[in-house]
């Protein structure tokens, strides 16, 4: 039996387990008959009477209304999904108690489910995976895992860059094989949002049921493109932002001269401690995305590329004709490249190939041929590095201030 059949089984026996130790959860004899006694009250036009069943309205503005109901006090968000001024749908949202969402549900104006998902928690009430139910709420058809255990390999030895993102899917065999390790069983990176060693590539900030992944396409483009990469993957702490200078003293300790940063925001307040730990460290390169909200940032700020830094390189996104990518963020003074990053080959987390756009997608470019040139030049400097990529670069571009690279594949002057 190979390696891969091994983790597979470990896998199958440890999804049995979250899944019986949550037994209670998985009963949604109370779900499905709210659901049936709504939805029914509301095509057929005397939802009011719910009132008189036990229930209890808490809040109710536009098409959002969160109920109570009395015998369990548990919490059910309800919201109207319309298709001009008619009902199209309705999304259900359950909670245990107050504002502890357990269970998502989506229905058509008939009252058949047509999606719902499942929070699996442990018993300290951490989320381990999301369950896709099957139309009657009544068994799993498979589920998406937050923490999923690392496969067991040897350490790959080659250039390492840093991915600072939302984590990495690292169970994928692309990118197992390159990650960086302090033995067969640790990486070298660190998740410095849950604070473990598993940097998962999952951010459920924007939604609970409907996570975001970003960290693995970026690293697929690194992979593809610089083949050498030894990767040191991070999942940056959204929840604490000022951990970034325990995750830039890590990179620091790692001895890594690049780091990939595609991510930003307008709240240059969560970014200061991120600018201070990065002025301190003037040996590591940061490679940031200018941002995809077509503005001019010397104008209106997006951070961290926005902050004057001798160590930082800003990089937005182009066609492959040098024009500005549409939405794509510029500033002759705040950003420092233009690169092709429009429909890139990308592989998403589930392992699907796929393709995607912006500067997100443009930044692991130039990461990359960053990578190619240390990997012959191993004793490179931050300075050293800047100025290879700065000489690639077709000048007088309007839009950034040294110009775009055509194609980032070209190791043109870096032997």
């Amino acid at each position: 039996m190979n390696k891969y059949n091994k983790y597979l089984i470990t896998l199958f026996y440890l999804s049995l387990t979250i899944f019986n130790s949550n037994a209670s959860e998985i009963n949604l004899e109370f779900e499905r008959s709210a659901i049936e006694e709504h939805c029914e009250a509301v095509f057929e036009n005397f939802e009011n009477k719910l009132l008189e069943n036990n229930w209890e309205i808490l809040t109710s503005n536009n098409h959002t209304t969160d109920y109570l109901h009395l015998d369990n006090n548990n919490q059910v968000t309800v919201r109207k999904i319309l298709r001009g001024d008619k009902i199209n749908g309705i999304r259900y949202i359950f909670h245990d108690g107050i504002q502890n969402p357990k269970l998502m549900v989506n229905v058509d104006k008939k009252c058949i489910v047509k999606l719902s998902r499942l929070l699996i928690k442990n018993e300290k009430g951490t989320i381990n995976s999301i369950a896709n139910l099957s139309k009657d709420l009544k068994s799993v058809t498979d589920q998406e895992y937050f923490n999923p255990p690392l496969p067991e390999s040897k350490p790959f030895i080659g250039t390492k860059v840093a991915i600072v993102d939302t984590g990495v899917n690292y169970t994928l065999e692309f990118i197992n094989s390159n990650l960086s390790r302090i033995n067969n069983k640790t990486l070298s990176g660190y998740d410095f949002e849950d604070d473990d060693s598993l940097p998962f590539d999952i951010d459920i900030s924007r939604s609970l049921f409907f996570p975001f992944h970003h960290g693995t396409a970026v690293t697929s483009i690194i992979l593809r493109e610089a083949p050498l990469s030894e990767i040191v993957a991070y999942r940056f702490p959204r929840s604490d932002m000022c951990k970034f200078k325990l995750l830039i003293n890590h990179i620091a300790s790692n001895k890594i001269k690049i780091v990939n940063l595609s991510m930003g925001s307008k709240n240059e307040k969560d970014w200061m401690c991120f600018k201070n730990a990065a002025y301190q460290h003037k040996n590591i390169l940061f490679f940031v995305s200018a941002g995809n909200d077509g503005i001019n940032i010397d104008d209106k700020g997006v951070y961290p590329a926005s902050f004057d830094l001798e160590n930082i390189l800003v990089i937005t996104s182009s066609d492959i004709f040098g024009n500005l990518a549409r939405e794509s963020n510029f500033g002759k003074n705040s950003v420092d490249f233009l690169i092709p990053g429009e429909q890139i080959p990308v592989i998403d987390h589930r392992g699907v190939r796929t393709k995607a756009s912006g500067s997100s997608y443009a930044v692991p470019r130039v990461v990359a041929m960053a990578v190619r040139y240390l990997s012959n030049n191993p004793n490179a400097s931050v300075s050293d590095i800047k100025n290879i990529l700065i000489s690639r670069a077709v000048k007088n571009n309007k839009f950034v201030k040294y110009g775009w690279i055509p194609d980032p594949l070209d190791d043109y002057l870096f032997d």
